[in-house]
């Protein structure tokens, strides 16, 4: 089987560097001498939110790496370094909030009797979220199919 591979999202660059950079700009323009204690920090922070998101646009965007990569082994979502393996996925669902994209939860065997949710969203990711969640489900299913022992349902004689 082939890697599926989705690329950095260009709604970063827009949501995430030039939005915080131009209020911040206009608030540096609107500075005075009697209210510079309260615009100082709403520029400081927005400026952290552009200089983070900066950095996440330099390491995927601008580098042409991987958002997100499905193989038949795992899902592997670059931007918050989280890796699932097929064979630990009990169940795949998703969520979609308005404005927001597509949040895939994950399903995943823990240890004892508890299981762990990891969630991938697709804001970040380039594409259309329902041919992401498509081709996961697919290659969920296509590994789940070719792993389960024929006749695992059914009772043995000794059984």
């Amino acid at each position: 089987m082939n890697v599926i591979t989705y690329k950095c999202s260009k709604a970063l660059w827009l949501v995430g560097i030039i939005i915080p950079f131009a209020i911040a700009f206009i608030c540096v323009v609107d500075m005075n001498d009697h209210n510079w204690p309260g615009v100082l920090p709403v520029v400081a922070i927005l400026c952290a939110v552009a200089i983070y998101y900066c950095r996440q646009c330099f390491t995927y965007d601008l580098q042409d790496k991987a958002a997100l990569q499905i193989d038949h082994e795992k899902l592997i979502y670059h931007i918050e370094n989280k890796v699932v393996y097929w064979n630990d996925v009990t169940d795949i669902s998703c969520g979609k909030m308005r404005g927001q994209g597509m949040s895939i939860f994950f399903t995943v065997k823990g240890e004892g009797i508890r299981n762990s949710c990891i969630c991938v969203s697709t804001d970040l990711i380039a594409g259309n979220d329902k041919e992401i969640y498509n081709d996961i489900i697919e290659r969920y299913i296509s590994v789940k199919i070719k792993t389960a022992p024929p006749f695992s349902d059914q009772k043995t004689l000794a059984g």
